[in-house]
């Protein structure tokens, strides 16, 4: 909703200066299509990309392209990708999605504090929160993200998670409640290219002589550093003693920035867009650094006249104004080309016989006059990516957990169902409904060896407990009566937790069932009402852990404090993944005794054991930074969890109003958790 808010606001007020990537190192057949209304043109070195460029390779082909936060995203053969989102906020947070349609591509970096940075692929986003390098593949069947090193946020209809170094996650569309996790990533030979392109941009020099992060590593081997009184640190070109800047190359028309220069030396992206150049007897050339990062099309002085072009350097530091000479103004030092009206190239390549006196044939001018703009541009579309876009919705629709994907074809139509049972018409025994069975696969469905089918996790779905009916103590109000519930008795061995202030409410996240009670020996009626809050609002992470706070500031010292834990324990793991480490801790702290012993009652005691060991199993999962206690305690959670999941779901348990098919797919959601968190912590 904020950045929808922000594109109400004016454009001076809602964004920052437009930002530009680099088309740097290719091979093999490159194509770039910079706006919906250009033609797809060759790729050329030094080539500013803005946002909502294409890129296209052919067979054997190969680009890297560099952003102005230091990243790189590379493309292989027969791929396409997009910079679906490249804007900077008024604020000077940038904003960065790059999207892959098919194909293969990498990505190396990391995103600065305030940064927001992600890739998308058909079917999946990954969300880069610190230093990654990852590859991205989109075939037709399916789409996979891996991580060759760091870990990213990892999000598809099925699941949001953290992707580690070493796993890959797959989609398929054809099964969009699922995605598949593997350990091991296969190597493919484009891999090596990728990782020394990392190592040869590791290893530059440069950074310590200028801010700018993109093209750095090809001033190293094309010059040499140098300290001047005058301009302080400088780069010489390793040139021809007749070189002058601004002569290989040419301009090109950028709606966003006019005539902008694209060199032709491999090295020529930072001196001319970073800086100014500088002439002297003694060092000839030298390239000057500029302190503002801001990005220029190229600061040079302009002669304009009927047919042709003129251009040269302008002297660092200097303002000039179109109406005087400029300070390195000579013929020597200016290049022409042949100027045609409303052109959106010009080059200096053919003109052959520049003017003996420029002054005579044409004036100095600010620039050549902007081509016409035709309204038809306005109206130019382009077909839709498989990857979707984000630059109007933070959510991307089918790719991200929770949301909901565009239907793919008419629904169908199906019977009417009978409407779950109401939980207030039984007694004494839970009832169990299953409102997502799509989202598990079914028990007899086994996943190939290493490769697990991670459901969507809806265990709170899955299971709705009825507290049984008991006799009312003397002096509270009837059985029947909501009111008369209370808080189960317990060991008072572990008080009150969570008290402080808690984060706004986020998306539920998974949950364990709710717990069955019984009443006190007494007439606690403020701790009831108490108590009746927390059951009211189970289905809202943010408002339960509010309730429960309420309820341990009151009664810290309650008898009833292990199961108000088990219920802290669900809450934190809902609240993902704010308050994960949280679960994990009280989880643990729980998991320290014996589980079958602290909740003994046959009723409620195997729901609150399920309760607490599926909450800290799952809770890793939104972990980006885990600690070996709280990995230890989410594995040990997770294995205990198999171990007892064959007990709980024992077919003696199953209620009556439940098929076996439907008590076997939630055994299936529960097991298949635990796996992949075994699989997850115990590599």
């Amino acid at each position: 909703m904020r950045r929808l808010a922000l594109l109400l606001l004016p454009a001076a007020l809602a964004i920052g200066q437009t930002r530009y990537a680099r088309l740097g190192e290719f091979e093999g057949t490159v194509e770039v299509q910079l706006q919906a209304a250009d033609p797809w043109m060759p790729a050329e070195r030094n080539l500013p990309l803005t946002q909502l460029s294409w890129i296209r390779t052919g067979p054997g082909s190969r680009v890297e392209i560099e952003l102005d936060d230091g990243g790189a995203y590379r493309i292989g053969p027969d791929s396409q990708g997009e910079l679906s989102d490249y804007t900077r906020l008024s604020t000077g947070q940038r904003v960065t999605l790059l999207s892959l349609d098919h194909g293969l591509a990498y990505f190396t970096g990391k995103p600065a504090a305030n940064d927001v940075l992600s890739m998308a692929v058909p079917g999946a986003q990954a969300v880069v929160t610190k230093a990654v390098r990852l590859r991205l593949e989109a075939q037709t069947d399916w789409s996979q993200v891996s991580i060759l090193e760091g870990s990213a946020r990892f999000s598809s209809p099925a699941a949001e998670i953290e992707l580690a170094q070493g796993l890959y996650a797959r989609v398929e569309p054809a099964s969009r409640d699922h995605f598949f996790l593997e350990r091991k990533i296969p190597v493919l030979d484009l891999d090596a290219w990728s990782a020394a392109r990392d190592r040869m941009r590791a290893s530059t020099t440069s950074q310590q002589h200028v801010a700018p992060h993109f093209g750095l590593t090809d001033l190293d081997a094309a010059g040499t550093w140098m300290d001047t009184d005058q301009f302080g640190s400088v780069w010489k070109p390793k040139v021809a003693a007749d070189w002058i800047p601004f002569q290989k190359g040419r301009w090109r028309w950028l709606d966003t920035l006019g005539y902008t220069w694209v060199s032709d030396e491999p090295w020529g992206w930072l001196p001319y867009h970073y800086g100014r150049w500088a002439v002297s007897k003694e060092l000839g050339w030298v390239w000057a650094p500029s302190v503002s990062p801001t990005f220029k099309p190229g600061d040079v002085y302009w002669l304009r006249g009927a047919k042709l072009a003129g251009w040269g350097p302008l002297a660092p530091g200097e303002q000039w104004l179109h109406s005087g000479t400029p300070q390195l103004f000579a013929n020597a030092y200016t290049t022409f080309a042949a100027i045609e009206p409303d052109a959106r190239v010009i080059d200096p390549a053919g003109f052959k016989t520049p003017p003996d006196d420029p002054l005579r044939v044409a004036e100095f001018a600010v620039a050549p006059p902007s081509p016409v703009f035709p309204p038809s541009r306005l109206e130019a579309l382009r077909p839709t990516l498989k990857a979707g876009s984000t630059r109007v919705r933070p959510v991307i629709s089918g790719v991200t957990y929770g949301s909901d994907p565009e239907p793919q074809e008419p629904p169908r139509e199906e019977p009417p169902r009978e409407p779950p049972p109401n939980p207030a018409e039984t007694t004494g025994q839970p009832t169990v409904v299953i409102v997502n069975p799509a989202a598990a696969p079914p028990a007899e469905t086994q996943p190939d060896p290493g490769v697990w089918v991670y459901p969507v996790p809806v265990l709170a779905g899955i299971f709705t407990y009825t507290p049984p009916q008991e006799q009312a103590a003397p002096g509270t109000q009837s059985a029947g009566n909501p009111a008369t519930s209370a808080p189960p008795a317990a060991s008072a061995a572990t008080g009150g937790r969570g008290t402080g202030t808690r984060p706004p409410a986020s998306k539920p996240g998974p949950t364990a069932p709710p717990i069955p009670v019984r009443r006190p020996a007494g007439n606690r009626s403020r701790e009831l009402e108490l108590y009746n809050r927390v059951m009211q609002n189970g289905n809202n992470p943010a408002a339960l852990l509010q309730s429960l706070d309420a309820w341990a500031a009151e009664f810290p010292a309650t008898p009833y404090a292990d199961e108000r834990n088990a219920l802290y324990v669900q809450a934190y793991a809902s609240v993902r993944p704010a308050q994960s480490a949280k679960a994990i801790e009280l989880g643990s702290q729980l998991m320290s005794h014996n589980l079958q012993a602290l909740f003994p009652d046959p009723q409620r005691g195997p729901v609150l054991i399920l309760s607490v060991l599926y909450s800290v199993s799952l809770s890793a999962w939104n972990l980006p930074h885990r600690t070996p206690q709280q990995t230890a305690a989410s594995l040990q959670a997770a294995q205990e969890l198999l171990r007892y999941t064959p007990a709980f779901f024992n077919s003696a348990r199953k209620p009556g109003n439940l098929t076996t098919e439907a008590w076997a797919q939630a055994r299936n959601a529960v097991e298949t958790t635990a796996r992949q968190t075994v699989a997850l912590l115990g590599r």
